[in-house]
């Protein structure tokens, strides 16, 4: 005889892998659960609002000294853009006191004179013409004066004093200049209601420094060391405000796109921050701007230096105090309670518990370590008796089954004698069907007493030993033609229901070795059982336990008719055991006879010996 086996062993990688993963998160939360972490929460709750107070009053100090950058940026711009306008109003106001004059070819060079004298020299031309534009009179800048501050590509006065000049446009022009942005003003003059001439003059935007005289206002404009003043042109060419002192301006690229942005954007107004840097952007005349830049005083920077000095000094002492605080409270409470803790988890290790008494420690510590202490007593005894009683329960079961066993081993070697006499080969028959039936229940027996804690059955083992001692009953061990194939998973069973599939097994297998094969047949018995995926989902866990040959059969038929059909005892005794474990079960003629039942196991319980061991650990974690 032959027995084949296969199958393998339910295993779970991924859960146990989410189980893992579970256990460091809670390992992580309980780091933060302790009481060290709790009196350090404690602390830093009650101190840092007081940080922040004083943070923010030293930021609100640091605030005001900062902000004194912007308003000296806004008062500079404000006043450099009141001199421009007041400058400009005044030309406006000696051009037009010329055009309505007696002006003439005879006159105006000393009219011209007389205007450069009180603009301190900031036209770089002064020029009549008659009413074609033609040039009649022309005062150029003076000779003391940087020609570079006058020059301009886009109108040189050579052009404008040709004979072939283009007849003028009344109005205000905006040329660049190499140094600086120019104005060019057109004033016709008027004779009876008619344009006889027309005065052109062009000045610089900005101020010669060198020309105005002392006391002048606009002397303090870009006198300070940290500010600087800048003419724009919408191209972003920045030029000085004084146009005979050049400077080479080149501002940060960040600062550059904003004020690219605000040229753009046609803003008339901005004022920023930029590393430490204020920048002032105010439109003065037509589609040039000022640029005012101020950089920290040695005051202002001195105030930085002080918050900066302030915040480390409040972190510093908040450290120093939570570390003073967290070393005071290590000592005389966290150490403490931590060789409690220690002292307690050495006890449930299977130690005395001994606390180490020390009168520097609390007396409320105190008090709670004799608490544990009486504690601790009463449960090691109470552990030892429930350990002993369940030892006890555990042992007189084992012997009940023991007995059983043994009786249930004498009944079927009573049955066997008794046979041997029997002359008739029916009744010798009937006989040894029982005595079989019972060495079922006697097999069953020894594998109902588990040491894995579990008061259930292992069917794989079982069925194995079970189809073997059947075989050896039948004389079948020597022969090979028929051959036994076992295809088991591991499923535990409860011995209400090992019981039935056992006598189950015992009648399919007996009654196929009996009938399915006469003569010298050969072929096969088969016995499987297998967890299925039903598809009702209440029905999990079912299981399928499919037995069956491919002898020479019987009538399916017959087998599965009504009751009124008279059955054998065998086929009887098969129904009445599937109806005890609530399996669906059906019979099939096709090559052999099959018996197909489908069941779900019940839900093993627990031995005396593993309830008590469960009981104290779930004391021992309540106790946590």
């Amino acid at each position: 005889m032959t027995v084949i086996r296969s199958g393998s062993p339910d295993l779970k990688p991924r859960r146990w892998h989410r189980l893992f993963h579970r256990r460091s998160a809670l390992r992580h939360i309980r780091m933060l659960d302790t009481v060290g972490a709790r009196v350090m929460a404690l602390i830093v709750a009650t101190t840092l609002p007081l940080a922040i107070i004083a943070s923010m009053l030293a930021w609100h100090s640091y605030q005001q000294n900062v902000g004194n950058s912007a308003l000296r940026t806004e008062r500079d711009t404000q006043l450099a853009i009141s001199e421009i306008t007041t400058d400009l109003d005044q030309t406006h106001t000696l051009l037009d006191m010329l055009a309505d004059g007696d002006i003439s070819s005879g006159n105006a060079l000393r009219e011209f004179a007389l205007v450069q004298t009180v603009s301190q020299h900031h036209y770089c031309l002064l020029m009549l013409t008659d009413v074609e534009g033609r040039p009649s009179v022309v005062l150029p800048s003076p000779s003391t004066q940087d020609p570079a501050i006058c020059h301009s590509q886009e109108h040189t006065s050579s052009s404008m004093m040709s004979a072939s000049a283009k007849l003028p446009v009344v109005g205000i022009d905006v040329l660049k200049g190499d140094r600086g942005p120019l104005l060019k003003f057109v004033v016709p003059i008027l004779n009876n209601n008619s344009v006889s001439g027309y005065i052109i003059a062009v000045r610089t935007l900005g101020w010669q420094r060198s020309r105005l005289p002392k006391g002048d206002s606009r002397l303090l404009l870009g006198t300070d060391n940290h500010s600087q003043h800048f003419l724009t042109m919408p191209d972003g060419s920045l030029f000085s405000l004084f146009p005979d002192r050049p400077v080479a301006a080149k501002l940060p690229p960040k600062a550059m796109a904003r004020l690219e942005r605000d040229i753009a954007s046609l803003s008339q107004h901005d004022v920023f921050t930029s590393q430490g840097i204020t920048y002032a952007f105010q439109n003065a005349y037509g589609p040039v701007s000022l640029i005012v830049v101020t950089e920290r005083t040695a005051e202002e920077s001195h105030a930085l230096n002080i918050f900066l000095i302030r915040v480390s000094l409040i972190v510093g002492l908040l450290v120093l105090e939570l570390l003073g605080v967290a070393l005071g409270a290590s000592i005389f409470l966290v150490a403490p309670l931590e060789k409690l803790a220690l002292a307690v988890a050495d006890w449930r290790r299977g130690a005395l518990f001994a606390p180490r008494n020390n009168h520097s420690i609390p007396l409320e510590i105190r008090h709670l370590e004799k608490a544990f202490l009486r504690a601790t007593r009463r449960l090691t005894q109470h552990e030892k008796d429930l350990e002993q009683s369940a030892r006890n329960q555990d042992m007189l079961i084992r012997e009940i089954h023991h007995r059983v066993k043994n009786n249930l081993q004498v009944v079927a070697s009573l049955l066997n004698l008794q046979a041997s006499r029997i002359r008739s080969h029916e009744a010798r028959e009937e006989f040894r069907l029982v005595r079989d039936r019972v060495r079922a229940l006697a097999t069953l027996h020894r594998y109902l007493y588990s040491e894995s804690g579990l008061s259930a059955l292992d069917v794989q083992s079982f069925l194995e030993e079970l189809c073997s001692i059947l075989l050896s009953a039948n004389s079948m061990n020597a022969q090979t033609r028929i051959r036994l194939r076992l295809d088991i998973e591991h499923v535990l069973i409860s011995p209400d229901q090992a019981v039935p599939i056992a006598l189950i097994v015992t009648e399919v297998l007996s009654n196929a070795l009996r009938y399915a094969f006469p003569g010298e047949r050969a072929g096969h018995i088969m016995i499987a059982l297998h967890k299925v995926v039903p598809a009702d989902p209440e029905k999990e866990g079912l299981v399928e336990l499919k037995l069956g040959d491919d002898g020479i059969g019987i009538d399916a038929g017959q087998a599965s008719e009504s009751r009124t059909r008279r059955e054998g005892i065998g086929m009887q005794l098969i129904r009445g055991f599937a109806r005890q474990i609530n399996a669906d079960m059906t019979v099939s003629n096709e090559n052999g006879t099959w018996y197909t039942l489908r069941f779900i196991p019940e839900r093993p319980s627990l031995t005396a010996l593993a309830m008590a061991r469960k009981a104290i650990s779930h004391d021992e974690d309540s106790a946590r």
